[in-house]
């Protein structure tokens, strides 16, 4: 029979570790960047004859990183004859030491706290690649992100990788990073007072450090700026003796939760009476919000569905009767997530892909952005024409309109994806992008993978351990499939020459 040999076995038990750094992931790289273009060749032979040609893979894709926290743990390695489980030391980042400033040079046994992991993902096939982890004893700052993020582009450029693209969540610390890195400044972006068309533009994107000709266009991950917009509507709360929450201008009523919380008792009512329910993916935690229903990404997505934009409607504008009395806040809600409806459901979280500048799902993303670039000017304009109602997007008591950090991330989001669909589409005419592979909640489900692998728990032991045997699994297990009648097994069965034969019978 044919047995593994001693090296898959090391693969698969996790003998071979990657250690924390670009560096250390030279041979894997280098070996991925082999099978890509035995991939690319075997496109090329398979679909020489086809007319109009194939798409070749163009070795062009998405950079994503995220970090997660891990138990700090400290071992000593006799074989290696080293410390293990230790953070990231500014030596080993000594290219760019001025920049990263993380690391206590006095303090040499620092454990590891946060991994910060990359993953590339071809935009012209399914093609992803695990690329290097950073380790840090620390939340990660805006110069040490900066700092992998160079060591990581340089190594996949060398292998010829290219990176059009960087996919991040709305972090404070990544914000920062997207401003250092396009020249912009610290603090809001603000509105431009120069000759652009529209003056909420910005520039989220930088030219590529080892390729000159091709933009890097930063992009918040979809799924959490979507929690993002939908915590925002949740804060929006009406306070006895005082305005606060979302107004669309000065004299209008607050609009908010309450008319979410409203729907959630009429479908409480209609349960009671036993009538079909008009938004039956909705539950009472997804209503009254805990840190976990922030966190989670499936009570944001019921929110901005046509089942709930379709019972705010008919509550509000009922056929034949008199419209309720809170009617005018209810379609100011319903108007706000059916906007988060065209950017995210229709938009950058649909299953359509993205052709030309023109398709449907960039027409959905430029409405949806378009209500509330409209809804704050509405509110600057009232502020130049009435001083007595300062309006102050900047200050963290306006509750008029989205907090600047979350207005940034959305148009860091948009200008974002907006400008790499035209970039990319340009260069590559005849390719589409595909917006979910353009989101940040891969790394999350490596992440997953990893911890099960672990026993639940991320140690900064155990780390290392648990990626070499998600690699290795992944390139040794068939791809899977959604249809079982097409490519079951793309493999060949290995059977042994020679008959079993039952020991009774030797």
């Amino acid at each position: 029979m044919q047995l593994p040999s001693e090296s898959s076995l090391k693969d698969f038990t996790g003998a071979k570790l990657f250690s924390p750094g670009a560096a250390a992931w030279e041979n894997h790289v280098k070996h991925e960047a082999e099978r890509y273009q035995q991939i690319r060749k075997g496109v090329a032979e398979v679909c020489s004859d086809i007319v109009p040609p194939a798409r070749i893979p163009q070795q062009e894709g998405v950079l994503i990183f995220d970090e997660v926290r891990v138990i700090g743990k400290i071992l000593w390695n006799s074989k290696s004859q080293r410390v293990y489980g230790l953070a990231m030391s500014g030596d080993e980042l000594s290219s760019l030491h001025d920049m990263y400033k993380t690391v206590d040079p006095k303090s040499r046994l620092q454990k590891t706290k946060y991994c910060l992991q990359f993953l590339w993902r071809d935009c012209t096939s399914d093609f992803d690649l695990i690329g290097p982890y950073f380790t840090s004893e620390g939340s990660q700052s805006s110069s040490h992100i900066i700092v992998c993020l160079q060591d990581t582009m340089r190594l996949l450029h060398k292998h010829g990788f290219i990176v059009n693209s960087i996919v991040c969540d709305g972090a404070s610390t990544n914000l920062a990073a997207i401003k250092t890195s396009t020249g912009s400044n610290n603090g809001p972006y603000g509105i431009s007072e120069g000759p652009l068309p529209n003056p909420h533009e910005i520039t989220p994107w930088f030219w590529n450090w080892y390729i000159p000709n091709i933009p890097v266009f930063w992009i918040i991950c979809p799924s959490h700026q979507l929690k993002n917009m939908i915590n925002a509507l949740w804060q929006s709360k009406p306070v006895t003796g005082r305005k606060k929450g979302f107004q669309t201008h000065h004299a209008s009523p607050v609009f908010g939760w309450e008319a979410i919380e409203s729907m959630w008792r009429r479908e409480k009512d209609r349960r009671s009476k036993n009538i079909s329910r008009e938004v039956p993916g909705l539950q009472e935690s997804y209503i009254k919000r805990d840190s976990w229903t922030k966190l989670n990404v499936r009570p944001a997505k019921v929110m901005q569905q046509e089942q709930v934009l379709a019972e705010l409607a008919q509550y509000a504008a009922p056929i034949g009767q008199q419209p309720p009395s809170d009617a005018e806040t209810t379609m100011m809600t319903r108007d706000y997530l059916r906007a988060a409806s065209l950017l995210f459901e229709n938009g950058v979280l649909s299953h359509e892909v993205i052709n030309s500048t023109h398709c449907q799902v960039l027409q959905n993303i430029r409405e949806g952005y378009q209500f509330f670039e409209d809804w704050l000017d509405t509110l600057l304009d009232e502020n130049a024409q009435q001083k007595e109602t300062e309006f102050l997007l900047t200050s963290p008591r306006e509750r008029r309109f989205i907090s600047w950090q979350t207005w940034d991330l959305l148009r860091v989001m948009y200008f974002g994806l907006t400008g790499l669909a035209e970039s990319f589409l340009s260069r590559h005419p005849g390719f589409f992008l595909s917006p979910l592979r353009l989101n940040g909640s891969a790394v999350e489900t490596l992440f997953s993978q990893f911890k099960a692998r672990a026993g639940g728990k991320l140690t900064s032991l155990n780390y290392e351990t648990s990626l070499r045997s998600y690699i290795c699994k992944k390139n040794l297990a068939p791809k899977a499939v959604h249809h079982s009648g097409r490519d079951y097994r793309n493999v060949h069965l290995k059977l042994p020459d020679a008959p079993l034969i039952r020991k009774k019978d030797m």
